[in-house]
């Protein structure tokens, strides 16, 4: 018979400490899972017409990884106005001068029904950040996302069908 690193003897009781670290784990997992599923950005569809809106950075660059960085847009002016991150790649924009309190101008909706940036401008109206690089910022950011959110899930099921089957229903099948 072939040992397997990941399965456990079907007639195996768990000890309390593994039923402990059983659950730690788990809610570890969810949690992560949650937050990362919580990161995904909503990308609209292409809208039919877009504005250019006054734009601030209200805070420096930030890094968030080695390979991305934040960059804190404050968008409109008055009573219109929102905040909006754009999770960038540090290669692409280590060039750019983004400093603090720069002004920028930002293409969005022009219904503004939705708050997501279509392309950065500086002030002379040379694009900074283009629409493509947005949106594959974007699309590359919930891909990795989505993977940790599903392998993580996948992850805390089995242990979860492990904490089952090994601490519940075979201590269950011993005390017969």
């Amino acid at each position: 018979m072939r040992n397997r690193i990941f399965t456990i003897s079907s007639g195996y009781v768990l000890s309390g400490f593994e039923i402990v670290l059983f659950i730690v784990i788990i809610v570890y997992f969810s949690v992560v899972s949650f937050l990362c599923f919580e990161k995904i950005v909503e990308i609209p569809s292409a809208p039919e017409k877009v504005v250019l809106e006054n734009a601030f950075i209200h805070k420096g660059l930030s890094e968030a990884s080695r390979t991305t960085s934040f960059l804190y847009l404050r968008v409109g002016k008055g009573n219109d106005t929102y905040d909006h991150v754009i999770e960038v790649s540090s290669r692409d924009i280590q060039h750019l001068d983004f400093s603090m309190s720069r002004e920028l101008w930002v293409a969005v909706e022009s219904d503004r029904s939705t708050q997501f940036v279509w392309g950065v401008y500086d002030d002379r109206l040379e694009v900074v950040i283009s629409r493509q690089d947005i949106l594959g910022w974007a699309l590359q950011n919930n891909i990795s996302n989505y993977f940790i959110v599903f392998t993580w899930s996948v992850g805390s099921i089995f242990l979860l069908f492990l904490l089952l089957r090994n601490g519940v229903w075979n201590r269950f099948v011993a005390k017969k």
